[in-house]
């Protein structure tokens, strides 16, 4: 193989690879750095705001045996759902039917805590509490905490009738 038709190397060739010719930085300076792609930065994502040291306020409901727990945030989306080492003893259907009726009775636990949110913001306002409780409940569709309390007792009752500690 020694009379190969192109010889690749040439020890005449010490150009660094032919790239010389684009190097078109001044003779002897040094690379700060600097590509000139500063003016690019107003792009970049701003670094998160100092947290002022509330958290977010979040709604949990924990189902009676202690297995699975939910937790939503004000505005009744799921934050978090939490699940004991015997959650895994129950089926994959079961269990799946568990979250889901767990988160529903955090949503509504959150949707209440709205519901007093705004009640009390009305009221501070001069408007009637009976009416706007009625509007809060009919127009808006927001469960009072009394309605989100008599929920939460009766799936517990139906669904957890016979389990005892």
């Amino acid at each position: 193989m020694g009379n190969s038709p192109y010889d690749d190397y040439d020890a005449d060739d010490d150009h660094n690879g032919g790239l010389d010719a684009l190097d078109l930085a001044a003779p002897g300076a040094e690379d700060d750095g600097d590509y000139g792609l500063d003016a690019f930065d107003i792009y970049q994502p701003s670094a998160p705001a100092e947290s002022d040291g509330t958290a977010e306020l979040s709604f949990t409901v924990t189902n009676p045996p202690g297995t699975v727990a939910v937790s939503a945030f004000f505005d009744g989306r799921v934050q978090r759902i939490q699940l004991s080492p015997e959650a895994v003893e129950e089926g994959e259907e079961q269990l799946a039917a568990e979250i889901v009726v767990i988160a529903g009775l955090a949503t509504q636990r959150a949707r209440a805590a709205q519901f007093s949110y705004m009640l009390e913001g009305m009221q501070d306002h001069g408007h009637d509490s009976v009416d706007t409780r009625d509007f809060l409940n009919r127009s808006v569709g927001l469960p009072s905490p009394e309605d989100a309390d008599a929920a939460e007792a009766k799936v517990f009752a139906t669904r957890y009738q016979g389990d005892h500690d």
